[in-house]
């Protein structure tokens, strides 16, 4: 009979909750006794994209509201200028669409 797939990521994660101040090599070698190969390389690379995804959405919350209180636009605004960005790929095409709503908006 196959055995179970396991997510080697979640493992890691579940074991670094209980045990926070563990080493590379120390997970390595506690999940391999339980049956999950792998390497201290790879625990490394797990734990950095768990501090990754943690570090940008609170860098992006602060930034946002830091912003808004400078300039008086919400976030709400700032949101939708990236999503701006996002589907026009870049700030001088950005611009170019803001310009061109501005004529449109005079002749109406």
């Amino acid at each position: 009979m196959a055995k179970k797939p396991v997510n080697k990521a979640q493992a890691v994660r579940d074991y670094l909750k209980t045990h926070p101040s563990t080493t590379n090599k120390e997970v390595a070698e506690a999940l391999t006794k339980q049956g999950i190969k792998l390497s201290p390389n790879h625990v490394a690379n797990i734990k950095s994209k768990m501090a990754v995804s943690k570090g940008k959405r609170k860098r992006r919350g602060k930034a946002a509201k830091v912003m808004s209180t400078k300039t008086g636009v919400g976030v709400h605004e700032i949101k939708a200028a990236f999503v701006l960005l996002k589907q026009c790929g870049g700030i001088e095409c950005a611009k170019a669409a803001l310009d061109a709503a501005r004529e449109i908006q005079k002749v109406l």
